[in-house]
């Protein structure tokens, strides 16, 4: 019987999983509507299920398919990139990081966001010292394997000691085809559960995180 290798790396996005940023597409696609009549959203959970890992293919999802449509939307969200800073944390994931860090796993964050934002909130919240890597949009995009084939590299990890945390259906996919150990969906982020269904587990607090990085 082949034996599992326990866990090494554990590896986190950032929002809708370390930081809680789901006020944000709302605002953002609130102001998107003004400027170019796309769909209102009535609720958290029904924009919930416009969200892509891509900018684009949520854009796309709402119909904003022409080039010039596009280019106005995408400089909008430049626009309102300030939206994503000065965040909190979602409640308790620090002592989640401060006790996974006491059990000698290495930390990193995998993101597409980009780390002139993520790296002021992580040092503003005291989780910054916590992480050993912080992998941004500059290493690439999930759902590609780039940034967490690096990280696994800057590790010393092999994929099957490893793990993702991710909110979204593109991490879940970049982490099964870079054939880690497992991949970890949480439900509390920026995606409905349904479509996390790739993941091997999924939570729905942070404490929950744990009890199945092993």
């Amino acid at each position: 019987m082949k034996t599992i290798p326990k866990t090494k790396l554990i590896m986190f996005d950032y929002d809708g999983v370390i930081m809680n940023s789901n006020h944000c597409p709302m605002i953002f696609y609130e102001k998107l509507a003004q400027r170019l009549g796309t769909k209102k959203f009535a609720s958290w959970e029904e924009c919930r299920a416009i969200l892509e890992a891509n900018f684009e293919l949520s854009l796309k999802r709402l119909g904003v398919l022409d080039k010039k449509k596009l280019n106005i939307a995408t400089k909008l969200y430049h626009e309102h990139a300030e939206l994503w800073k000065n965040l909190a944390l979602f409640p308790n994931i620090k002592e989640i990081l401060i006790q996974l860090k006491n059990m000698d796993y290495k930390l990193a964050i995998v993101s597409n966001n980009h780390n002139d934002i993520m790296i002021p909130d992580l040092k503003k919240n005291n989780v910054f010292d916590l992480f050993d890597h912080v992998i941004d949009n500059s290493i690439g995009y999930k759902p590609e394997i780039t940034q967490i084939i690096h990280c696994l590299k800057l590790t010393g990890t092999n994929p099957d000691e490893a793990v993702l945390i991710d909110d979204m259906d593109g991490g879940i996919i970049a982490a099964k085809n870079a054939k880690l150990k497992k991949a970890i969906g949480v439900s509390y982020g920026y995606q409905l559960p349904h479509r996390l269904h790739m993941a091997d587990v999924i939570v729905d607090t942070p404490e929950e995180i744990l009890d199945v990085v092993e």
